[in-house]
């Protein structure tokens, strides 16, 4: 299951709301005190963490009514069966468990009542026939299914229905029942109905909860624990054996007291008959310390906060990984929330980690969600992959509307970062949609002598600038780069081989906008960036054998428009382990940009007819920079 939203009320700052998420990368952006780490938190108490619990102070001072609500909704595979109760196997969408809009919406209500938080009631909304909508078939016993069943079935028709279980009785009454639904909650924690939320449990994501406050020196509980933690994590396989010999060992100790005691008592010394022998011992984990060291000797204490914080956000993640990999939680998603990542880290290593955590998004079961006061993070990802909070008369609202990015920008700015004694030499600004298209440029102009003589794109005058494709509106439309007083060159994907024809140069549109301004642009002749990259390299690492590596006829019209990452994510040999971890459509399309295009020569472009192309982007750069 992937968390589509978070759903609010009365929480804290925030009065009603709905929070949207992607399926993979989550930035959350906004002022201090606005509430960005409530939605991490309050997504921790719903998933029942032990970091953050919930109390009578959450309660909202703008509160409609009397109750908190923290609620969630959940992407399902409609075709998975689970199961719901003690019975058989069924699937959400037969038990009419599902939301309007297909999801699983689960609420977590905590009243209050003379001043004080009740106990939580767990409730899920459903699109529901409207005539079992008073007293829903989930919280019903069997015997009650049975009465209900011959109240809508005929003697014949009964026969006919396997009344063993209550999944085959439920899905016979939702087959007999009109076509009117109506929404409605259903409570899942009567005593009836426990069962139904004990078995979704265990199908909702895991949660991990790791936030920008924590200690981090080597003496403080937080640095210790997850070091303890692996310790005894590791000493955990050694139980049984260790409490074997620990036994013979109480054994052996306690004879040896006795046969002290009686050599006492033969002597005939006083008060030996209140002596008995005591035996005390520590768990195996408290005999090994376990810690980390560099190779010069300094100890973890000793190294400067950010790298103590660096341990602790790996630890956080290896224990996820660790408890993923568990038997009970092996199919399950994974949400990783970390609030403020950039928090005490050199700028190298901001980026090193978000490009980590984007790669580790990237996989199928895993959610990102992320604060952030930093620029930087925010331009690493989409404008889809942006959440926006600010605050209104003191209650925290989601800014969705078109001018998001525009509000972004006036919160954290979004231009690059430039060193004040840098920002003198720059000359020009090269304009592309993602940092892959400026890994490839670099690559091609550093390998490919041609190139290079032309311009030097590590020449401090230019400056690379990736725009992402759903912002690129905004920088032409605002024309924020205009601030930076350089002529401009944009290079964007053509996208001419989308399924959805309206993306079919989606791009030309602004492109026209920059040269009319008096700058230059250019959409690619070939569908985008990896398009550039000669089969036979293809061939070379993924083992594809195709038509386009034997050049037979039509084959470079053919490869110009070629979805190239899906066709290697479709046609990759997933069993190879060199090949599976470069191989889905994302990976692929970074590996491509990254390390084959380092491969890249003349006579390759040559043949793939882009030599040229590509040589007036670098002679166009070389122009406007006046160097």
């Amino acid at each position: 299951m992937k968390l589509k939203s978070l759903i609010l009320k009365n929480f804290r700052s925030y009065k009603n709301v709905k929070i949207l998420f992607d399926k993979s990368m989550n930035v959350i952006i906004g002022q201090n005190d606005v509430g960005k780490s409530t939605i991490l938190e309050a997504l921790d108490i719903f998933f029942e963490g032990s970091t953050i619990k919930i109390d009578i102070t959450d309660f909202s001072k703008n509160a409609e009514d009397n109750k908190i609500i923290i609620g969630t909704e959940f992407v399902v595979d409609g075709e998975k069966e689970i199961l719901i109760d003690t019975s058989n196997k069924t699937k959400l969408v037969d038990e009419c468990l599902l939301n309007n809009d297909g999801f699983l919406e689960v609420l977590k209500e905590f009243e209050i009542k003379n001043e004080k938080l009740q106990k939580e009631k767990v409730f899920i909304k459903v699109q529901y026939p409207k005539e079992y909508s008073n007293e829903p078939l989930i919280n019903m016993k069997i015997s009650d299914l049975k009465k209900k069943l011959n109240e809508k079935f005929n003697e014949k028709e009964v026969e006919d229905i396997d009344k063993r279980t209550n999944a085959e009785i439920r899905k016979a009454l939702y087959g007999k029942a009109s076509n009117e639904f109506e929404e409605i909650k259903i409570d899942i924690t009567k005593e009836d109905a426990k069962a139904v939320w004990e078995q979704l449990k265990k199908w909702l994501p895991l949660y991990f909860l790791f936030q920008s406050d924590r200690a981090n020196k080597d003496s403080d509980a937080d640095i210790q624990n997850p070091l303890k933690s692996a310790t005894k994590i590791a000493v955990a396989r050694f139980e049984e054996q260790f409490n074997s010999i620990k036994n013979q060992l109480e054994e052996e100790l306690t004879k040896i007291g006795n046969e002290t005691i009686d050599k006492m008592k033969e002597m005939g010394l006083e008060n030996t008959n209140s002596l008995k022998p005591q035996i005390s011992n520590k768990g195996l984990d408290t005999l090994f310390s376990f810690g980390l060291e560099s190779d010069n000797g300094i100890a973890l204490n000793k190294r400067g906060s950010g790298f103590r914080r660096m341990v602790l956000l790996n630890y956080f993640r290896a224990e996820a990984e660790r408890k993923l990999e568990s038997d009970e939680n092996k199919d399950k998603d994974i949400i990783y929330a970390i609030e403020e990542p950039e928090t005490a880290q050199h700028p190298n290593h901001q980026k090193m980690l978000i490009e980590a955590l984007k790669e580790l998004s990237h996989k199928d079961n895993y959610q990102l969600i992320l604060t952030t006061h930093t620029p930087e993070i925010a331009k690493m990802v989409d404008e889809e992959n942006l959440i926006l909070i600010s605050k209104i008369d003191d209650v925290a609202i989601i800014n969705n509307g078109d001018n998001k990015l525009d509000l972004i920008a006036d919160t954290l700015g979004i231009l690059p970062s430039i060193h004040p004694e840098k920002i003198q030499k720059l000359k020009v600004a090269v304009c592309v949609e993602g940092y892959t298209d400026i890994e490839f440029l670099k690559n091609i102009n550093k390998n490919i002598i041609d190139f290079k003589n032309i311009v030097d794109l590590e020449n401090e005058a230019i400056l690379m600038i990736f725009l992402g494709g759903a912002s690129i509106q905004h920088y032409v439309d605002y024309n924020y780069l205009v601030k930076l007083n350089i002529p401009q060159i944009h290079i964007y994907d053509s996208d001419y081989n989308q399924k959805d024809t309206a993306k079919h140069y989606q791009y030309k549109k602004y492109l026209d906008k920059v040269i009319n301004s008096g700058n230059a642009g250019y959409l690619t002749r070939k569908a985008e960036i990896e398009n550039y990259i000669h089969p036979d390299l293809i061939k070379s690492v993924y083992l594809i054998e195709t038509c386009f590596h034997n050049k037979s006829d039509g084959w470079l019209k053919e490869w110009n428009s070629l979805d190239l990452p899906n066709f290697i994510n479709q046609n990759a040999n997933k069993t190879n382990k060199d090949i599976e971890p470069i191989s889905s459509a994302r990976t692929s399309k970074k590996y491509i940009a990254t390390e084959l295009s380092k491969q890249l020569t003349r006579e390759m472009l040559e043949e793939l007819g882009a030599f040229d192309e590509i040589k007036g982007w670098f002679e166009k750069i070389k122009e406007l920079a006046n160097i």
